[in-house]
């Protein structure tokens, strides 16, 4: 017999049946050991050397003695846990607590016959790399909390802990709390025209961007020059001073990752990341979809064959391109082993499954078929109109115009991916409102900029005015982060990994540090005083964004080789200690812990 260990109850069945007699399929629930809960720091240091010091989880006792008691009847035992860092983890953790005797690893992206066939007739050894970068991050979170945490109690019993990246991530919303609170709206006016070249409708917006050769921005705040210059204005000469056209692509948007699909299932079903993350343990427990944490873009050829016989079949020859279309992943440290998630049976449609889970997996559908479909085609248009050309003398004795008012249409010559997967596909985190710098408004952010259709004109057509208006505005600050938001700057900046960030989001929400309000993250009395706190005491460690995503890479390394994890951790575990001491911590726990 041989035995088959993977991590959730809900695989076995399922894997059981693509077996069938000569293998017993197990589980270990999880996690089976992990540093404790209650006790000392259960980490040594000593002469550079890392010792954690692990206990069996409680909840898992029963299934380890399940696992010994199979694990003895078996002539090999098969390491089936999920493909990752944390699954080769779980897997030596597993082989510790068993004891010796042979073992060997198998690795599936996907639970369907195929791969876990093709993955059984090709195992291999245990990755220590993969096993020790995921124990320097364990211990080293451990060590922050264990080191920075006490030091929070100067603040009262409510602030409870602090932690390698979720401060970080804490920081960003109070900083954002605190911008929006120091911020202070400044009105301004917009001149607005709408425009008809005589005898060539339609007509079209546009407005004031220049004056006297200088752009206008929002410097245009007297309500009664304003209404002074439109007043001038309507009594002059309007003509086109130039016509630009031009086309762009939209390129399809790669296949999802953890952290896009985060995104997108926050803005477009609602969902928070735990909550997705959770859906997605299901579809890919139940073989619907393949291994959904990954942050890489790549497909399996036989995935980009799949989606391209999809797109032939079911949409006219233009939506095919010639090629397959080659996603490069842009984010730092990709585990590029992995496949991005998608369908195992994309045949099967997009409309396979009913409620949430039926919403993500047709998110995870669309996203997939569509990453392999012909570019959109965009037509842009800017036209500017000179009101009164030729009457503005500039420094250097060129004539300009006394003012430019500008038109901005665009139209879609071919939709593309598009028809599949929507417009906005590609914006799950992004604001439609883009404010600038200090949280004003952007140039070209205002509703009359926002044309379809503008008409074909030339330089030297003369236009009409149909009407002429002062709009008051705005200034408004920065937007908070949403969870979708946050995740984005997270992943952008390099901080912490895809598969925690639901974690990461649940945890500062629960420790009463931010609040959701509409699904807008506010920082909290207490989150704002945590992070005064630890950016005081720890500036130029964890708490800095630059120094965490440093860390972060460091600890990519060391899954790749690269570095050694003892000494990433020992280096990084002293520092936060020598600021704790400073900060108020008392004893010293590095050099103290002892293994048991």
């Amino acid at each position: 017999m041989k035995l088959v260990i993977v991590e959730s109850p809900n695989k076995v069945r399922k894997i059981k049946d693509f077996l069938g007699a000569g293998y017993r399929v197990a589980a270990s629930f999880g996690h089976v050991r992990d540093l404790p809960v209650k006790g000392d720091l259960a980490v040594a240091f000593q002469d550079g050397k890392v010792a954690p010091t692990y206990e069996a989880l409680e909840r898992s006792a029963r299934a380890v003695g399940e696992l010994a008691k199979l694990a003895g009847q078996a002539e090999e035992v098969l390491l089936a846990t999920d493909p990752d860092r944390e699954g080769e983890a779980i897997a030596w953790h597993v082989t510790q607590l068993l004891g010796r005797r042979a073992y060997r690893r198998v690795v599936f992206n996907a639970v369907t016959k195929d791969a876990v066939l093709k993955a059984l007739a090709a195992p291999r050894e245990l990755d220590l790399r993969l096993v020790n970068a995921q124990q320097a991050r364990r211990v080293l979170d451990r060590v922050v909390g264990w080191l920075v945490s006490p030091t929070l109690r100067r603040l009262g019993k409510q602030a409870r802990s602090a932690g390698r990246v979720q401060s970080v991530a804490l920081r960003l919303v109070a900083q954002r709390e605190r911008e929006i609170g120091k911020f202070s709206n400044v009105d301004y006016l917009i001149l607005a025209a709408r425009l008809e070249r005589p005898g060539s409708p339609p007509p079209f917006n546009a407005r004031l961007v220049t004056w006297k050769g200088h752009p206008l921005g929002q410097r245009l705040r007297d309500a009664a020059l304003a209404e002074a210059a439109i007043a001038w204005c309507r009594a002059q000469r309007w003509e086109v001073a130039g016509c630009e056209r031009r086309q762009a692509l939209r390129n399809p948007p790669p296949p999802f990752t953890t952290a896009t699909i985060q995104q997108a299932a926050s803005v477009r079903l609602g969902l928070n990341p735990d909550a997705t993350m959770k859906l997605l343990q299901g579809l890919f427990e139940n073989g619907h979809i393949t291994y959904h944490r990954t942050d890489s873009t790549a497909l399996a050829p036989e995935a980009v064959a799949a989606a391209r016989a999809l797109i032939a079949k079911q949409f006219p020859a233009e939506y095919l391109p010639p090629e397959p279309i080659v996603h490069a992943t842009k984010a730092a440290n990709a585990q590029e082993a992995h496949e991005a998630i998608r369908p195992t049976h994309p045949e099967k449609g997009p409309d396979l499954l009913k409620g949430e889970e039926g919403g993500l997996y047709k998110l995870v559908w669309q996203r997939f078929v569509a990453c392999q479909m012909a570019p959109g085609r965009d037509s842009h248009t800017v036209i500017d109109v000179a009101c009164a050309p030729g009457e503005w003398k500039m420094p250097d004795g060129r004539l300009e115009p006394r003012g430019v008012f500008q038109a901005r249409g665009k139209t879609t010559l071919f939709d593309g991916w598009r028809r599949l997967a929507g417009e906005d596909a590609t914006e799950e985190a992004k604001s439609k409102r883009k404010p600038a710098p200090g949280g004003e408004a952007s140039e070209g952010a205002d509703d009359e900029d926002d044309s379809g259709e503008l008409p074909l004109l030339s330089a030297g057509d003369e236009v009409k005015v149909l009407g002429l208006e002062a709009r008051k505005r705005s200034t408004k600050p920065p937007p908070r982060y949403t969870q979708a938001a946050l995740i984005k700057k997270l992943e952008k900046d390099g901080i912490g990994r895809p598969s925690t960030y639901a974690n990461i989001m649940r945890t500062i929400i629960e420790r009463g540090y931010v609040e959701e309000q509409k699904r807008k993250l506010h920082a909290t009395a207490l989150g704002l005083s945590v992070t005064d706190f630890l950016v005081r005491h720890f500036a130029g460690n964890f708490i800095e964004l630059g120094y965490t995503a440093r860390l972060e890479d460091d600890l990519d390394r060391i899954s790749r080789g690269e570095a050694d994890w003892e000494q990433v951790v020992t280096e990084a575990s002293f520092a936060v200690l020598k600021l704790a001491r400073a900060a108020g911590l008392r004893g010293d726990p590095l050099r103290t812990s002892v293994p048991r």
